[in-house]
């Protein structure tokens, strides 16, 4: 079905002007968005439809097309196809750098940024990066740092 928003804001002035019995100008309306809700408020006061817009401003409805057999018929093909897949398993990878922070960051006397710095070759700022972004915002685990002496400060995941 054709919307409002479908129409020129030549074609919203004519029908406001034929719904409304004034003559209408295309400028009289500032933007098109103004025309279309001066014609829905006017078709909702009036009780009218998109249809009866639509006839006024001298366009026919376009019904959505109806559905055939053969498309019914593979739509239930396709719906049958994907109910008999099993999910996809999400696939990580072990031996990813971001793996192995996990994994440092699990132990229990946790790791500092300097240590895994060293581990995955990465500079401090990537590494706050990564416990910040990736760890705490994407993954959802819960960071937690202490300031251990003759360590610096350690971060763990807290379990």
């Amino acid at each position: 079905m054709t919307a409002l928003s479908d129409l020129t804001i030549a074609e919203l002035a004519a029908a406001y002007g034929v719904i409304a019995g004034i003559p209408m100008l295309p400028r009289s309306f500032n933007t098109k968005t103004k025309a279309i809700n001066r014609l829905d408020s006017l078709l909702s006061q009036r009780g009218l439809t998109i249809a009866d817009a639509l006839q006024a401003a001298g366009r026919e409805p376009v019904e959505a097309p109806t559905r055939t057999a053969d498309l019914e018929a593979a739509v239930t093909a396709i719906e049958q196809t994907l109910a008999a897949e099993p999910p996809r398993a999400v696939k990580s990878r072990a031996d990813s750098k971001q793996a192995q922070v996990i994994a440092m960051l699990r132990r229990p006397q946790g790791a500092t940024i300097t240590e895994i710095a060293a581990a995955t070759g990465w500079q401090a700022h990537t590494v706050r990066g990564v416990l910040a972004g990736a760890l705490k915002k994407k993954l959802g685990l819960t960071v937690t740092s202490e300031k251990v002496e003759g360590r610096g400060r350690t971060y763990r995941i807290a379990t």
